[in-house]
């Protein structure tokens, strides 16, 4: 009952500020583009880039303020200096599906476009590098909880700029009154069970999710092989891809031994034969606006709402 609460309350509505409008649509990217079941009827974009002699594939999962179309060229960036395959994950109510996004919805994409890289793919979930970016390390984290959890391994859990929860962090900004909303993304209860090998990047002059989020889920992450990487100079949206994301990402995946793994047998061609036989690539009928937006929000959720 709690959860059905959680996922339809009004605190949605502006926790989640997807761009209006979209910067995609239907017939964006065509071949990368293609469209997955949400598990309650519909179905939600996603974006794959394959790269020929890739031995991981890296998943994306952007945070707040971003949507598809605003990822790629960052996916694109992924996919030529890593040498991975690139899977990017939209939201409920992001790009050009109607709904509101939630923690329930958010948790049934990821989970559905990693069964999709794992089952129809047939890429093994160690080779899989899961990355989350501010609100996007919550459905990162939890997922990789969840595969940790019953025994399997990921090849990483990437977390970029990530927050111990959103009520912990709604309390850092307006105190006690942060007790009015039902917490979600409860990343600081997750990440002990994350026993992959992990990597956290967070700016030192953040001051949105300030610095010592990261450092507490560090100090409580379950995995051996961690490491944090504090970026000095940097707030929140100042990462430069190549220096501050890319090149410690490439670092700590060389340590890992990712880049001596033999290359996946994943072709354009492979891929796009999974694409046609489950049709995978035909675009849904998408007949009402997304993302109605309610009453004007309160200080409190003004304030999350344009944090992540």
């Amino acid at each position: 009952m709690a959860a059905w609460i959680k996922d339809n309350d009004f605190v949605n509505e502006f926790l989640f500020a997807a761009p209006s409008p979209a910067t995609f649509h239907q017939r964006s990217f065509p071949g990368d583009l293609f469209w997955l079941d949400d598990g309650q009827g519909g179905k939600f974009p996603s974006l794959f880039l394959c790269k020929e002699g890739a031995s991981c594939c890296l998943m994306y999962l952007h945070g707040n303020a971003e949507d598809l179309g605003l990822s790629h060229d960052l996916l694109k960036a992924f996919r030529d200096f890593l040498n991975v395959h690139v899977i990017g994950v939209e939201y409920p109510g992001y790009g050009p599906v109607p709904g509101n996004p939630c923690e329930g919805g958010v948790n049934r994409h990821t989970r559905a476009a990693f069964n999709f890289v794992t089952q129809k793919l047939r890429i093994p979930p160690q080779r899989v590098i899961v990355f989350g970016r501010s609100v996007g390390t919550g459905p990162a984290t939890n997922l990789v909880s969840l595969v940790n959890s019953s025994k399997k391994d990921v090849a990483a859990l990437v977390l970029q700029s990530p927050y111990r929860s959103i009520k912990t962090l709604a309390k850092d900004l307006v105190g006690a009154v942060a007790n009015i909303i039902m917490d979600r993304f409860d990343n600081e209860a997750a990440i002990p069970t994350c026993t992959s090998p992990t990597l956290i990047i967070h700016g030192r002059q953040d001051e949105l999710i300030p610095v010592k989020h990261a450092s507490v889920l560090y100090d409580k992450c379950g995995a051996e092989a961690k490491c944090l990487e504090v970026i000095e100079g940097v707030d929140h949206n100042a990462f430069h891809a190549l220096d501050h994301i890319i090149r410690p990402l490439l670092n700590f995946l060389h340590k890992l031994g990712c880049d001596r793994l033999p290359p996946l047998p994943l072709t354009s061609f492979s891929v796009m034969k999974v694409m046609d036989e489950g049709k995978f690539l035909i675009p849904p009928d998408i007949l009402e606006p997304r993302g109605q937006q309610g009453s004007e929000p309160g200080l409190l959720i003004r304030a999350i709402g344009t944090l992540l």
